[in-house]
C-alpha cells in the first residue's frame, strides 16, 4: 500500500496520496477531554445448525434453541460475546488458535437427537421457512407487453 497504493495521484485532488496525508497529518490535533471513537469488531452471523457460530476463524456454541437464527457476534476484551437481539445468550474466551472450537456443555444439554450419522449432531429447526408469495409470470408478461416492464 505505501509503496505503489499511496504514491499515485489521487483522481480528485490531483496529487499523490503520501503528500496530502503528510500535510494533512501535521494539521490534526488531539481533541481535549474527548475519548477515541469507539469501534467495536461486531458481526451478524447465522447459527449453525450443530449450535455453533464461526467468529475469526473458530467456532463458539451457542444455546441449541438459536440453531438456524440470526445472532451478533463482537469481541469484547479478549472474550468473545453473542447477543440474540439485545440479550446475550453465549459468552466464551477467545480461542487460542485458528479453527477451534469452544464449547460449553450447558449448550448443547436437551438437544432432541435423533439417530444421527457418525458423530455429527444435528439441531432440527422448528422454525418453518418463510412464506413466499408466488404470483404467476402471466401478470408481469402483460406489464411488460404494455410497456410498463424491463
Amino acid at each position: 500500500m505505501w509503496e505503489v497504493a499511496n504514491q499515485r495521484v489521487h483522481g480528485t485532488t490531483y496529487e499523490p496520496v503520501i503528500g496530502r496525508w503528510e500535510a494533512d497529518r501535521r494539521s490534526l490535533r488531539p481533541l481535549a477531554n474527548r475519548p477515541p471513537y469507539p469501534y467495536a469488531d461486531e458481526e451478524l452471523r447465522k447459527v449453525a445448525r450443530d449450535a455453533y457460530v464461526s467468529w475469526h476463524g473458530s467456532r463458539y456454541s451457542v444455546p441449541w434453541p438459536y440453531a438456524g437464527r440470526e445472532v451478533w457476534v463482537r469481541d469484547r476484551g479478549g472474550e468473545v460475546e453473542v447477543l440474540y437481539g439485545s440479550e446475550r445468550i453465549a459468552m466464551h474466551a477467545r480461542a487460542q488458535r485458528q479453527h477451534a472450537v469452544v464449547t460449553r456443555a450447558e449448550h448443547h444439554q436437551g438437544i432432541p437427537r435423533t439417530a444421527a450419522r457418525g458423530t455429527k449432531i444435528v439441531v432440527h429447526l422448528r422454525e418453518p421457512a418463510p412464506v413466499v408469495e408466488i404470483r404467476p409470470l402471466a401478470t408481469y408478461e402483460s406489464v411488460a407487453a404494455a410497456g410498463g416492464g424491463r
